[in-house]
């Protein structure tokens, strides 16, 4: 930890030895898609960092340009895959951010509104049921099919909204529920719903239970459990995150063993680091590592304990383009889990260049940095049109959005897909 007050919240800064691993080598620059898009060594890890440092070592202060370079970080963790060193970046970001929740040099209003938002609504299942309920209307509605698509251009951040939209939501599934046609059987695994997921992706859900009901693990989804404090710790509002990782902690302890699924790619990426978040907390690190131990993506659990699946005899015609989601392949290190099931479902996948580089979707980041997001998404959209794929597949609800309105923009016709629903759809 620095051992000067520069820092606004020097108890949650950058740990210098964290700051201290990077050695500047630049592997990471050209993994990095700021980087990439601007050429600035200022949107980069290896700047990030260096700005970091100068402040640890009270060389600078934070000022609104370092927290502009500091904000546009889409906190993919891509440079940590690349890394060398093992520098933690995901941390540091996590840290520097939380300076910014504490007195951020500039916009600390729209801060608070955000923080607000995340807090009351995001966190709050009731609430966020009540928010999402019109853009699950809205997404399979005739008014979308017929006039919004034909203006959406001209509605701005609106329209941008709109296009992220799932084609075919279906109906929420939120803690508690059962899949159709579920059975009796004794559970060997839980479900984690999650927040956005549920409300808008609850065919995910649903789609996830029968595949795994068909592999002999069925899974129950107890309505013991909440948001997962993701977007709250991404965007620093670190003790807000540490309060809905304790809630989830003692929510859960009472299935332990049983393993716990999370088909969001930046859920599972938290909840498998609750350990690294609750460090300091002498009541909590222990109960946090255990709790983390049993955090799996459904698809890295299936190639490890899943049998029985048996899949359509015939091979499918789709072309398949798989997309890693950030926080499964840089976080969590798991890449070719989810193409082997998708090949084991008799798939052929097209690779684009970049799969692995992220979409722009971030969280919230659509929503904070449009332009940004606009210019990742194009890229992907630029993938697609030269691939021409039938189905993108993902395994991520932010990239299952963002592939909604690249699709769109490419001018193409494909339907966008969670792993789950896929190996769903081929299930004999």
């Amino acid at each position: 930890m620095p051992s000067n007050a520069i820092w606004p919240r020097p108890e949650e800064a950058p740990l210098l030895e964290d700051l201290a691993k990077c050695v500047r080598c630049g592997l990471c620059v050209n993994a990095c898609p700021t980087f990439v898009l601007t050429g600035l060594e200022t949107e980069s890890p290896r700047g990030r960092i260096s700005m970091a440092r100068s402040i640890a070592d009270g060389e600078q202060l934070l000022t609104p340009a370092i927290q502009g370079h500091w904000e546009l970080c889409l906190q993919c963790r891509a440079c940590e895959a690349v890394c060398p060193s093992g520098v933690p970046f995901g941390r540091i970001m996590e840290g520097a951010r939380a300076q910014l929740d504490a007195d951020a040099p500039t916009g600390k209003m729209s801060r608070r509104l955000r923080k607000m938002l995340l807090r009351t609504i995001i966190a709050r299942p009731r609430v966020l049921a009540v928010a999402v309920a019109p853009g699950r209307w809205l997404a399979a509605s005739w008014l979308r099919r017929i006039v919004l698509r034909r203006v959406s251009g001209k509605l701005g951040r609106l329209g941008a909204l709109e296009a992220q939209l799932p084609a075919h939501p279906g109906r929420p599934f939120r803690a508690g529920d059962r899949a159709p046609g579920a059975t009796n059987a004794v559970a060997k695994g839980i479900l984690f719903t999650g927040c956005i997921m549920g409300e808008l992706f609850g065919n995910v859900h649903r789609a996830t239970m029968r595949v795994f009901a068909r592999a002999g693990i069925p899974l129950e989804a107890p309505a013991a459990q909440g948001c997962c404090g993701a977007l709250h710790a991404h965007d620093g509002d670190i003790d807000f995150a540490r309060t809905l990782a304790r809630r989830n902690i003692e929510q859960m302890e009472h299935s332990a063993p049983l393993p716990i699924i999370v088909n969001s790619a930046g859920c599972a990426a938290a909840m498998k680091e609750y350990g690294q978040l609750l460090s300091q907390d002498a009541e909590w690190r222990h109960r946090a590592h255990l709790f983390s131990a049993r955090v799996f993506d459904p698809s890295e659990y299936l190639v490890k304990h899943g049998t029985g699946l048996e899949f359509a005899a015939t091979t499918s015609s789709e072309r398949i383009t798989y997309q890693d989601p950030c926080h499964l392949a840089h976080a969590q290190r798991i890449r070719e889990q989810p193409r082997a099931l998708i090949r084991q479902a008799g798939c052929e996948i097209v690779e684009t260049p970049g799969g692995d580089m992220c979409c722009g979707a971030a969280g919230i980041y659509s929503l904070v940095q449009p332009q940004m997001s606009a210019q990742l998404r194009s890229k992907k959209a630029d993938q697609f049109r030269d691939a021409k794929p039938d189905v993108v597949v993902t395994a991520n609800p932010g990239c299952q959005m963002q592939y909604e309105a690249a699709v769109r923009e490419a001018g193409i016709r494909a339907r966008v897909l969670h792993v789950m629903e896929l190996l769903d759809e081929r299930l004999l």
